[in-house]
């Protein structure tokens, strides 16, 4: 790039000029690591992203619930070729106790939905928790029609009313505008969600200090759509349908100033996580989430920075809010706003200026944690210690009383006589996690569950069945 700002892409470094000619119908991965007319640092960020440009999974086995281990199961609840509503199943010691419905949204900025796994794994132990899974635009067909900002938002109502019951949703940074939409289209249709959660979404970018907002709106969609718009090659299911590239979520694209040459992309990760505590391991995890990214379909991401940069419809006192009326859009729903005292794009009150659209701005709930990044608001050690537990709080606030449960110890399989570590892997491996799996059992079950442990000659299966039922009616008496 030669230190050449946005203007200069035509010098090689967007990702898909790499798929050309015969090369492209070989094989869907890049043949090099790299880019044979890119060099230097965008040539590495391209070998980078060439090895990481699939989506990876979320990879939840088990979690701990109320202290005992149990399976995650994750299941698609309901799909479309541009989203699907993911739920994660916990197999939890009193699956009757009612707990929060959590539905966390990602930025659909290119990076995929699996840049916000600590924040699903902080939650799982005590909520049912969905996620929004954002599909990857290079393999949705043209035949799927288009995906725009009001498109994301029904979506997005479509998942609160398909979980059903009282909703908490959780936004994370670029999703806040859509959360903030989809919650004030629910109010209208009389069931808003129980809470709203907007964790470092910029709002009123007035206070834009990395000057996005200033950039954008001289600049004018017409530069974007010449900048950073492309269409996907074939072979890809999605040819010649206009995207925003996921390539560009690596360069400091919405979170540097427009007329600025690409950031550097490690230098860019270690200001989007500074302050979050963790240590180089965890840097080292989160860093490859960093760098899975996606596509993103032209005319979302283009409404999206109209709609934040330009527009600002978001931003009650400018004549151009897209409610009308007297009731403001957010007044029936709870909200709680996270700011990082680091980020340009989404502190500085950015993201707080959320209340006024409450109708009432001294309400609510607002956060700052002060010297970290954007990102340490939903990852990382600051995240786990003192962000999540304050949105937990919030969300418990707003929450029916939990329900009276059954005492750890009674579900705790090292509860049980004799009972080891090693054995507690053996029968979870059987998909026995709790002791009231084993006190179901019947002799034929009891039986086989003893032969598949090697444990026939002494029925260990049917003995510990026997201790599980005294144990339960002893937590139940009590």
């Amino acid at each position: 790039m030669g230190g050449g700002g946005l203007d200069r892409l035509e010098d090689g470094v967007p990702y898909y000029h790499s798929y050309s000619g015969s090369e492209a119908a070989k094989s869907l991965q890049p043949p090099n690591d790299r880019h044979p007319e890119a060099s230097g640092p965008s040539a590495d960020l391209y070998a980078r992203v060439a090895r990481r440009y699939c989506p990876p999974a979320f990879n939840f086995d088990t979690v701990v619930v109320s202290g005992v281990r149990g399976p995650v199961t994750e299941r698609v609840l309901r799909a479309t070729p541009f989203w699907r509503l993911i739920a994660f199943d916990r197999l939890a010691p009193n699956p009757d106790a009612p707990v929060p419905s959590v539905l966390v949204l990602p930025p659909h900025a290119g990076h995929c939905p699996t840049l916000v796994r600590d924040t699903v794994a902080a939650f799982l132990p005590d909520h049912n928790v969905h996620v929004a899974g954002w599909a990857d635009a290079r393999h949705i067909p043209l035949s799927a029609g288009a995906f725009g900002f009001g498109e994301a938002v029904e979506a997005v109502a479509e998942m609160i009313t398909e979980i059903g019951g009282a909703v908490h949703v959780v936004a994370v940074t670029e999703a806040g505008v859509v959360g903030i939409a989809a919650a004030a289209l629910l109010e209208e249709r009389g069931h808003p969600p129980a809470t709203l959660t907007l964790v470092g979404g910029p709002v009123d970018c007035r206070a834009d200090h990395a000057g996005l907002a200033a950039g954008a709106e001289a600049r004018g969609l017409d530069w974007l759509v010449r900048a950073v718009i492309a269409p996907v090659p074939p072979p890809f299911e999605g040819a010649y349908r206009e995207v925003f590239p996921g390539f560009f979520s690596l360069t400091g694209f919405l979170t540097r100033s427009l007329d600025r040459s690409f950031a550097d992309h490690k230098t860019l990760f270690l200001g989007l996580v500074a302050g979050d505590g963790d240590g180089a391991d965890g840097h080292r995890d989160f860093f490859s989430e960093f760098l899975a990214v996606m596509d993103v379909p032209a005319e979302f991401m283009l409404q999206w920075i109209e709609a934040v940069l330009i527009d600002r419809p978001f931003v009650p006192d400018t004549g151009r809010t897209r409610w009308s009326g007297a009731t403001p859009p957010l007044a029936e729903t709870p909200l709680m706003t996270v700011e990082a005292g680091l980020d340009s794009f989404g502190g500085g009150g950015q993201t707080h200026a959320a209340h006024n659209l409450t109708g009432n701005a001294e309400t609510g709930c607002r956060y700052t944690e002060e010297q970290v990044g954007r990102f340490a608001l939903f990852n990382g050690a600051r995240w786990r210690a003192s962000v999540f537990p304050r949105v937990a709080d919030f969300i418990a606030s707003h929450a029916a009383p939990p329900a009276r449960s059954l005492s750890t110890p009674a579900e705790d399989l090292l509860a049980l006589s004799g009972v080891t570590p090693a054995l507690v892997a053996r029968l979870n491996r059987e998909g026995i996690y709790f002791v009231r799996q084993l006190a179901r059992l019947d002799e034929a079950a009891a039986s086989g569950l003893d032969k598949r442990l090697g444990t026939t000659p002494h029925p260990l299966a049917t003995e510990l069945g026997r201790e599980a039922r005294v144990r339960l009616g002893e937590a139940i008496r009590s």
